[in-house]
């Protein structure tokens, strides 16, 4: 089921925009554990304390900080971005392109090509978060020592990564289940933005509230994580959707016709 040689012409093809996006995501968690500064936070809670909105968020600590930060926004937005270009292109842009009839002229077959590509997807994803989870942790140690919970960081960082494991499942079942861009792209990257979209407008305003109930950002629910309870069976949630679309997109894609 695995082709090696697929494997690693998948990776040269997509080097660049992984190390580009990861990149980033660790200058990102570097500043933000940078920055975080007591007084400061002390003085914007203080200046705020009259708005009806905090657009921060709760700030009071740094994982409270680092929660509503980067993991409220920074680290949703851009795997999502990636994995929706990616996503995209594994199956469906090839069919589109051509590319498609040429890799199944050879040895490799469906199952192979849909299978290694699944492995690429989520094995990128787990690089991409294991970066974030080291980076971040170095650096806390070194400009803030002895103030960040590492075990609340690092079951973030993993919450994270299983949103990121369903929203990939749902580009990878798109990218599998139709034969061109456009129509991959408007399941692939509508659903995964809606979400975001709704997740946004919820948390500017009480009225808008019921909007987190559309989208799977919620199942992500980092005030439980902090808490430190009610988190894991929504986390077991992610990981089983994400499962789910991957073995639907693998069969979708063995099964139906392709325009050779």
């Amino acid at each position: 089921m695995f082709s090696k040689p697929y494997f690693i012409q998948t990776i040269k093809s997509n080097i660049k925009l992984h190390a580009i996006i990861t990149g980033i995501l660790c200058l990102l968690i570097s500043i933000i554990m940078s920055v975080f500064d007591p007084k400061m936070i002390e003085d914007i809670k203080n200046a705020s304390s009259g708005v009806a909105i905090n657009p921060l968020g709760d700030i009071s600590s740094l994982i409270a900080f680092i929660a509503n930060q980067f993991y409220g926004m920074m680290a949703i937005i851009f795997p999502m971005i990636y994995l929706i270009i990616v996503g995209n292109k594994l199956i469906a842009g090839q069919v589109d392109k051509g590319s498609m009839a040429y890799n199944l002229s050879t040895p490799v077959t469906r199952t192979q090509i849909t299978f290694t590509s699944a492995i690429y997807l989520v094995g990128s994803l787990a690089v991409m978060f294991g970066f974030i989870a080291g980076v971040g942790s170095a650096v806390a140690a070194i400009v803030q020592p002895g103030v960040l919970d590492y075990g609340v960081f690092l079951t973030l960082t993993l919450g994270c990564f299983l949103f990121q494991f369903a929203i990939s499942g749902i580009t990878f079942f798109a990218s599998c289940v139709f034969n061109n861009s456009s129509r991959s792209l408007t399941v692939g990257a509508g659903l995964p933005l809606a979400f975001f979209a709704f997740n946004l407008l919820a948390s500017m305003s009480d009225e808008l509230q019921f909007l987190k109930n559309f989208s799977l950002i919620t199942l992500f629910d980092r005030d439980a994580i902090m808490d430190g309870k009610g988190y894991l069976a929504k986390l077991i949630i992610l990981a089983v959707i994400g499962i789910v679309l991957y073995v639907a997109g693998i069969k979708a894609f063995k099964e139906k016709d392709l325009p050779l």
